[in-house]
């Protein structure tokens, strides 16, 4: 059979094809050319909250970085919002990306979003924009399109867990009620339905087991506070509900009281708590709240990471340090606030923008300095509570 040479032509279009078709195996996707695309901004591109919901495709390779820019259509001066986002699986051969921008404090005018890849200078910082660049135009209203929407009447109660016969237990929670406001709460049996205390019948009676009144006293951050004492001796072992009632909103939780003194509920000597709030939804702002009897100005860190184990890859943006990465998270640092009766206040804003659905926890701790490296380092105080963003993860 007669042999036929491969012409150079021929030689050029196999490599193509196997360079190709490497780059599909890398990146996931069927474009030979990087490309970024942002998806069409409508007439009204901020939410409630002032921020700037940016999403488009692009073939750069999965957990890539993006650089996003939104700044004045004309002219280098004025104000500029800068953030970061990574590349997440998409449809259609092409990868996805989306970013979240804080424009609430942007003057009204014409600007551009700039979505770029990243380029990063010798020495691996400062972050630079790169060649791959995707632009659109936004309008920003002369009026803001965003009201802080106000939320509905609550009055919520922290975990209560056991209570032992004989143990005068405070009972403490947070509400939207303003402090001087009056509130009732009572707190009746209720069946355990096979989650009591083991051996213990479901009480059923008619009269109320304990009840009272308690006045909303001032909070932090717009959330106040509320408490009361419930003295439980002669109080049979079972399964119990307290109810909290406002003139506008009730909280209800139920908790179990026990004989055995040992499974009732400890305070250690120093103490961090978390208050009790809501499964958050996605693309929202949440405010967490909680006590210290830790001193006024003391520094406490704020750490939400999801429930799960991987390697996480950390980048800062360059304009006000905050960190953007290939995992959902977020760090903070506060301090202890003054309160009153030796329980002082904390407090820390977060958004669900930058998260991704699913299982999280937050951890608030104090800090101490290693000697040996000189670094902050989680100290002998913490906290830690879960919660779900959009509901319950598949």
């Amino acid at each position: 059979m007669k042999r036929t040479a491969l012409l150079p032509i021929g030689i050029a279009s196999a490599t193509i094809l196997v360079l190709m078709a490497l780059w599909i195996l890398v990146t996931g996707t069927f474009y030979l050319v990087p490309t970024i695309t942002i998806d069409p901004i409508g007439d009204e591109p901020l939410d409630e909250f002032g921020m700037l919901v940016l999403t488009g495709t692009t073939n750069l390779p999965l957990n890539s970085h993006l650089f996003i820019n939104v700044s004045p259509a004309y002219g280098t001066d004025g104000a500029y919002r800068t953030g970061l986002a990574s590349v997440a699986f998409g449809t259609g051969g092409r990868n996805s990306w989306r970013a979240v921008v804080n424009a609430s404090a942007l003057p009204p005018g014409r600007y551009v979003a700039r979505v770029s890849d990243i380029a990063l200078t010798e020495g691996g910082s400062p972050i630079m924009p790169g060649a791959v660049t995707a632009i659109s135009e936004i309008s920003l209203p002369g009026q803001p399109a965003f009201v802080v929407p106000e939320k509905e009447p609550y009055i919520r109660i922290n975990t209560i867990g056991q209570v032992a016969t004989g143990e005068i237990t405070e009972i403490s929670g947070t509400t939207s009620l303003p402090p001087g406001t009056v509130a009732v709460w009572k707190v009746d049996p209720v069946p355990c339905s096979g989650n009591g205390t083991p051996g213990s019948p479901d009480i059923t009676r008619g009269a109320a087991m304990a009840e009272g009144s308690t006045t909303v006293t001032e909070g932090i951050s717009g959330i106040h506070r509320w408490s009361c004492f419930l003295d439980p001796v002669g109080a049979m072992p079972g399964c119990y509900r307290i109810v909290v009632l406002g003139e506008t909103s009730e909280g209800a939780a139920e908790f179990t009281i026990t004989s055995d003194p040992s499974q009732g509920r400890y305070q250690p000597p120093r103490f961090i708590t978390i208050d009790t709030f809501p499964d958050p939804p996605r693309n929202t702002m949440v405010v967490l709240t909680g006590t210290t009897n830790l001193p006024a100005g003391e520094e406490l860190t704020v750490v939400i990471i999801p429930d799960m184990k991987s390697e996480y890859d950390f980048l800062v943006n360059p304009q006000d340090r905050s960190q953007g990465a290939s995992f959902s998270g977020v760090i903070g640092s506060i301090t202890a606030q003054p309160g009153s009766g030796g329980i002082n206040l904390w407090s820390m804003d977060f958004d669900t923008y930058r998260l991704d659905p699913g299982k999280y926890t937050v951890e608030v701790s104090n800090s101490k300095t290693n000697q040996t490296t000189f670094m902050l380092e989680q100290g002998d105080v913490s906290a830690a509570t879960g919660f779900i963003i959009g509901g319950e993860p598949a």
